[in-house]
């Protein structure tokens, strides 16, 4: 189900974990600790009703054709995509769970593309029981179908086929 880059996060993200549950906080991850992980990763931040990206992955900005660093979740994404989107990351807050997801998206001509995302909750230093970041490894698989590189910011439709989604480490 996740990808190997994916796996160490979740399992760095388990040792962090308070012995009390919840989250574990925003100040104990080092993103060097996971260096295979690090071109997958966006870091969201909670800004009020909003998420804004804090941290965009080299292999993020090569997919998405720009780097979205300081944009908010809804001046990036619109419509059906971006209520998929923010559903993923509201789980994660909501449940302060890990919540992996696997779709495949249909661009124009039918060509398709997987991608495997896992969300990873993080709290806020100053309240230890509030989500105040989300983590986010996102990985493509252009060996299976699809275009040469995905087209979410080129504002051409989209559809969305939701294939697993999963909160990890539910009790």
């Amino acid at each position: 189900m996740l990808d190997p880059r994916q796996a160490e996060l979740y399992r760095l993200w388990g040792d962090l974990r308070p012995l009390e549950g919840g989250a574990p906080p925003r100040s104990a991850f080092d993103p060097l600790d996971a260096p295979k992980a690090l071109s997958t990763l966006v870091l969201a931040e909670v800004t009020g009703p909003d998420l804004t990206f804090r941290v965009v992955g080299t292999d993020m900005v090569e997919a998405w054709g720009y780097d979205y660093t300081g944009q908010r979740l809804r001046d990036i994404m619109s419509g059906e995509y971006h209520d998929f989107i923010r559903s993923l990351f509201d789980q994660t807050i909501e449940t302060q769970r890990c919540v992996f997801s696997h779709s495949r998206f249909q661009w124009d001509r039918g060509r398709t593309l997987d991608t495997r995302r896992l969300m990873l909750p993080f709290a806020r230093d100053a309240a230890p029981r509030e989500i105040g970041f989300v983590l986010v490894s996102q990985v493509y698989d252009y060996s299976r179908t699809g275009p040469e590189k995905p087209l979410i910011a080129s504002g051409e439709a989209v559809e969305r086929f939701e294939i697993a989604r999963e909160v990890l480490g539910a009790e």
